[in-house]
């Protein structure tokens, strides 16, 4: 199905909307207004970040998940402290000065030459070629104009991040950044400011400054002679870098303007005639500059002020948002990590318990071997008085035998848990925690943390393990865990042992006078110590068998336990996960839509529409892609037929009473200037094709657009067949 793109009418047309849908209500913006209710929303997230922390802190209180504990509410406490930061910044905002200009640009690029001229200087600022003459910011007048203005150091010089701070430290109260670059190839290092300033959602206006020297009087004749020739350069080329810096923020700037700083500030020398001046002047294009600014002042000035009263606060409550996430993705991403150690640690576990269980009744059955031997092979030539006591010797020496098979058996088994233990830890120290690793810079710092931590239960196991002694007497080293139900394991057997011996009846020759030979006499001996020992050898085989299970059933409910204990850390952290997902969709996600709902509104008023203001329902502002506003009939229709003149954002009319998956249409319909072909449409998912190529980041803030506005995953794709439409 192809879509048409919206047909409006001149957005100038007054006349027509009125006599349609009747005059506006009056209606007068108010940055005081919009500033108290910003504070409101910002002290609501506050309380609701610090809320959510108590929480936190609450269910994950064990010593034992402190590593978990400080890795979820690190982000959320420092979360809080800036918005409460923020919060207090706004309030001591003066939203009534004049309209706020910070020039910005990397090291060299003329903006204090521009600064100079613009505010009436005599060039004292003015640096001589080399880096990092402005080392702070100053404040000034633009000469004749209500506008301030504020020189910054550059934001490209070798070693200068003091400057970078100290430039973009002015930016959270400017109206409009004028970034002043050269006709020169843009330095790749000033990508990085570009990007932060998108970020930061300002309107930026460009000064390409030509830096040829002109204070020799011969280039200055070849200036005024032949302008373009000294303007040169490939300008179009110089601003490439600048747009792929910008769009990747979703960024974009207003205009660029090329200028001669060092000629417009010369034309202001007392030095020169009002003609000479005026040449000067007109050969720098320094009026071109004026002109732009004054129009943005003129124009969009209150829109200006009212989007960066708004974005001021709203940066920092999306940061609050992103941090809320951020935990959110590491108690997930945690639990991930300690659900699958504790099965995989439970399994080899598991496993390696059933084997010593096997290796104990084997070394059980060499010892009873040995005793069968010790039968056959007893000399029946003695007295039957030291037979018994021979026997009786045995069975002490088997005593101590299946004794020290068990305490080897833990043993063994104890160290190999201990090395099982390690060894998951280091496995899962190396989990992929998949969409996680994609956050970006603060994600990766909390990957890495989350790194340290993945295998920290295991590590636990390890460590409770390694502190244990074996041994009977020893057995209390871990409380009711593996070392105690060693020391159980030999109790019982060592009991068994000497009840069985107790069993032992002494063997008596009294029979032996009714045989006439000697070996008569030896085989009849023989018969009656085979029949009267190995029965009891029988019994101890049987009772050993038994005993092996008990053992093996003590260390498998060791391993249970110790496995219980960090089961206990689950349940932590599927009540931190519960805790941080009630805190996104009930409580941050409101507060974000009604920060943009606050804003948009205030827009709409300064843009005249008080009826669509007045009546708006939600909004949802993307950096590169516009302002999407959710209103009711007949004002979504007013909307579309009147659009408003992109001066500061495109709005983007949706209809309250669409489906989701509509609205997302509707919006890829008022951003397209082209044919818009659906080929997927669904409950949860739109698909589209457009006839045109988009700017860079266009289609990601289109896509992320719809996809937090109405909640549908928007699919575009690009350069359709003619054909196809």
């Amino acid at each position: 199905m192809t879509i048409l793109p919206n047909q409006p009418r001149i957005p100038g047309d007054e006349r027509a909307r009125q006599q349609l849908f009747g005059e506006d209500p009056p209606c007068e913006p108010s940055p005081a207004t919009l500033k108290a209710r910003l504070i409101e929303l910002a002290r609501a997230l506050e309380q609701t970040l610090s809320r959510s922390t108590d929480a936190l802190r609450s269910q994950l209180a064990s010593p034992e998940v402190l590593a978990m504990h400080d890795a979820i509410l690190a982000p959320l406490t420092e979360a809080t402290h800036r918005v409460a930061e923020a919060r207090h910044q706004l309030l001591a905002r003066d939203v009534d000065c004049p309209f706020r200009i910070v020039l910005m640009g990397r090291t060299m690029a003329g903006k204090s030459t521009l600064f100079e001229f613009l505010t009436g200087g005599d060039g004292a600022s003015v640096g001589r070629g080399g880096q990092r003459t402005t080392r702070e910011s100053h404040i000034g007048t633009v000469l004749g104009q209500d506008i301030e203005i504020v020189d910054t150091p550059g934001v490209g010089a070798m070693d200068g991040d003091a400057d970078y701070e100290e430039a973009f430290s002015q930016v959270a109260d400017a109206d409009l950044i004028l970034w002043v670059a050269t006709n020169e190839a843009t330095q790749e290092r000033t990508g990085r400011a570009l990007e932060q300033l998108a970020d930061y959602g300002k309107p930026i206006l460009v000064a390409l400054n030509c830096l040829r020297d002109v204070t020799d009087e011969l280039d200055l004749l070849e200036l005024l002679e032949d302008p373009e020739f000294v303007f040169g350069g490939d300008t179009l080329g110089n601003l490439k870098p600048m747009d792929r810096h910008l769009a990747r923020a979703g960024g974009r700037y207003i205009s660029a303007v090329l200028i001669h700083a060092q000629a417009a500030l010369m034309s202001q020398s007392n030095k020169l005639t009002s003609d000479d001046a005026s040449d000067i002047r007109r050969a720098s294009r320094v009026g071109q500059l004026l002109t732009e600014i004054g129009v943005q002042r003129d124009r969009t000035a209150d829109a200006r002020r009212a989007a960066s009263i708004g974005d001021f606060i709203r940066g920092e409550l999306l940061e609050g948002a992103g941090a809320t996430n951020a935990a959110a993705k590491i108690a997930r991403a945690m639990l991930d990590t300690t659900r699958g150690s504790l099965n995989d640690f439970k399994r080899r576990a598991d496993r390696r318990v059933d084997d010593a269980r096997h290796e104990l009744m084997a070394a059980f059955s060499v010892a009873l071997s040995r005793r069968e031997r010790w039968i056959e092979g007893v000399d029946v030539g003695l007295s039957d008085k030291k037979i018994n006591a021979a026997w009786a010797s045995e069975m002490a020496v088997l005593k101590d035998e299946i004794s020290a098979d068990v305490d080897h058996a833990g043993q063994r088994l104890e160290r190999d848990l201990k090395q099982i233990a390690f060894d998951v830890a280091d496995d899962w120290a190396h989990f992929d925690v998949g969409e996680f690793q994609e956050l970006g810079g603060r994600g990766a710092i909390w990957g890495n943390r989350l790194v340290k931590v993945g295998g920290r239960f295991a590590a636990a196991v390890g460590t409770t393990i390694l502190g244990a002694k074996i041994g009977a007497l020893a057995g209390t080293a871990l409380g009711p865990g593996l070392g105690n139900a060693i020391g159980l394991g030999l109790g019982a057997i060592v009991g068994l042992l000497t009840g069985l011996l107790g069993l032992s009846r002494g063997i008596d020759w009294v029979s032996d006078k009714v045989f006439r030979n000697a070996a008569e006499v030896r085989e009849r001996r023989r018969v009656k110590v085979r029949d009267q020992l190995s029965p009891l050898l029988v019994q101890v085989s049987e009772r050993l068998t038994q005993s092996a299970e008990v053992v093996r059933a003590a260390w498998q409910q060791a391993v249970d336990q110790e496995a219980a204990r960090h089961s206990v850390w689950i349940d932590m952290l599927e009540q931190a996960e519960r805790t941080i997902d009630h805190t996104i969709a009930l409580e941050l996600e409101p507060i974000l839509s009604q920060v943009d709902t606050e804003i948009a509104r205030e827009l709409l008023r300064i843009m005249g529409r008080g009826r669509a203001a007045s009546t708006l329902t939600r909004a949802t502002r993307w950096r590169g892609a516009g302002m999407a506003v959710e209103l009711p009939e007949p004002e979504f229709s007013e909307l579309v037929l009147f659009p408003i003149a992109e001066d500061i954002e495109r709005v983007l009319p949706t209809t309250a009473s669409a489906t989701s998956s509509a609205s997302a249409i509707q919006l890829v319909r008022n951003l397209s200037d082209g044919a818009v072909t659906v080929n997927e449409w669904t409950d949860s998912q739109v698909s589209v094709a457009l006839a045109h190529p988009l700017a860079l980041g266009a289609k990601e803030a289109w896509q992320s657009l719809a996809s937090a506005h109405t909640g549908i995953r928007l699919n575009i794709s690009e350069h359709i067949e003619r054909d196809a439409l």
